[in-house]
């Protein structure tokens, strides 16, 4: 076997490489969550009312995050009772429910997101500064195409067309 043939990866081999990853990932975020009783599930939750803005229904929360509304439900059950976030009648659809972090949560975010970054920067850290930037482009470009085939899926009700 050459060296190129060694050095290429099937397309199955990098599928693997990136669930594996991002199981182990997910892992490594458990364990430092685990402290707060939050799972990466949840956390997610958290990180997209903080970062994309407080106060969307449950039904776009569940769409920004890509999962179903039983599931959100279970997490916005879980978030609730632990202190970190509530539900509001949503002004414009009594039926609706909006979203907000609570106040009194926002130094234990903080602090769990500090400590997110840690874990983050360890795992990371095997990377040189220009293998991170080549890796992160690469990752985009791939997410970017995974997003177009999504919205393609969507729109063609789950179906993909082949290019």
């Amino acid at each position: 076997m050459s060296i190129k043939e060694l050095a290429t990866y099937s397309d199955e081999q990098i599928s693997r490489l990136m669930f594996d990853n991002n199981r182990m990932w997910r892992t490594q975020l458990n364990f430092v969550l685990a402290e707060y009783d939050l799972t990466a599930s949840a956390w997610a939750v958290i990180r997209v009312l903080r970062d994309e803005g407080q106060g969307c229904t449950q039904k776009e929360l569940a769409s920004s995050l890509a999962i179903e509304g039983p599931t959100l439900v279970k997490l916005l059950d879980s978030l609730e009772q632990l202190g970190w976030i509530e539900r509001r009648v949503a002004p414009t659809d009594r039926r609706a429910k909006t979203i907000w972090l609570v106040d009194r949560a926002l130094p234990q975010i903080n602090e769990a997101d500090q400590k997110l970054g840690m874990a983050r920067h360890q795992i990371i850290s095997v990377l040189n500064e220009d293998e991170q930037a080549e890796f992160g482009r690469l990752l985009n470009k791939v997410r970017t195409n995974l997003e177009r085939m999504n919205h393609e899926a969507n729109r063609n009700g789950g179906i993909h067309s082949r290019d």
